[in-house]
C-alpha cells in the first residue's frame, strides 16, 4: 500500500469511530498530503452517487478536485487555513458535538478539569460567530482563533481539532466532546471553574506518571 493508500484507510477508521461516538454523519476528517498542498478529506455520511460506499476525495488549495468520490465539502477552507498557517498540523476534524455547542452558548469553553483532559490547558478557544466556515477568509480567520491550540469550538456550531496524526485530531475531538459532558454535568451540581493550581497540579501529576512509565518494568 501507498502512504496515501494507508492515510485513506486511517481516515475511513476515524470517520466511522467519530459518527458513531458524537452521533454525526455530517462531520468530516481530512489530512494533509504528503508534499503536496492537497488535502485529502474523508466525510461521515455516504456520497451521492450510487453503488459508492465512501465520500473520499483529494482537493487542492484552491479547492480544486484532484481525485475521489464525491464532492468537495463546502467547509473544504477549514482545512486549508489551518493546514496553511499550522505546518505542525497534519490531520483536521470537524464535528457537531453537542455538549460543545451547548457551552458555547452560554459563553463557557471546554478546560483541564479532569485527568484525560490536560491538552485544553485554561480552556480551548472559541470562535465566536455562528456561522459555516464557506470562504478562505472565513477558513483564515477561524485558524487565526485556533492559534496554537489542539481545538477551536465554533459558537453555535461544532468543534475543530488539529493533530499530528489523524489518531490524534481523533482522540482529540473525542475527548474534547466527552470532557464538555463532565463540565456540563459538574455545573448543575455548582461547579463554576478549574482554578490555576488544580490545573498545575493536574499536569504536575502527568509529568510524574510519564516519568514512571519511562522507568524500566513499570507501565503507564
Amino acid at each position: 500500500m501507498t502512504t496515501i493508500d494507508i492515510l485513506q484507510e486511517d481516515l475511513k477508521i476515524a470517520s466511522k469511530i467519530l459518527e458513531w461516538e458524537m452521533g454525526d454523519i455530517w462531520g468530516h476528517v481530512g489530512v494533509r498530503v504528503p508534499g503536496e498542498e492537497a488535502v485529502a478529506v474523508k466525510l461521515f455520511r455516504r456520497p451521492e452517487e450510487e453503488g459508492a460506499e465512501d465520500w473520499l476525495m483529494n482537493f487542492d488549495y484552491s479547492l480544486k478536485k484532484l481525485s475521489g468520490v464525491g464532492g468537495v465539502p463546502s467547509e473544504a477552507t477549514i482545512y486549508t487555513g489551518i493546514l496553511k498557517a499550522r505546518p505542525d498540523v497534519n490531520a483536521v476534524v470537524h464535528t457537531h458535538a453537542p455538549m460543545c455547542i451547548a457551552l458555547s452558548l452560554i459563553d463557557k469553553t471546554v478546560a483541564n478539569v479532569h485527568m484525560q483532559s490536560r491538552n485544553f490547558g485554561a480552556g480551548v478557544p472559541i470562535y465566536p460567530r455562528p456561522i459555516y466556515i464557506l470562504d478562505q477568509v472565513e477558513g483564515d480567520d477561524l485558524a487565526t482563533a485556533l492559534g496554537q491550540a489542539s481545538a477551536v469550538i465554533i459558537k453555535g456550531h461544532g468543534t475543530v481539532t488539529v493533530g499530528r496524526s489523524i489518531d490524534e485530531a481523533c482522540i482529540t475531538a473525542l475527548y474534547l466532546e466527552r470532557t464538555a459532558k463532565i463540565q456540563a454535568i459538574a455545573y448543575t451540581l455548582g461547579y463554576t471553574a478549574p482554578t490555576d493550581d488544580y490545573r498545575q497540579e493536574i499536569r504536575a501529576s502527568f509529568d510524574k506518571m510519564i516519568d514512571l512509565a519511562n522507568t524500566p518494568g513499570r507501565i503507564r
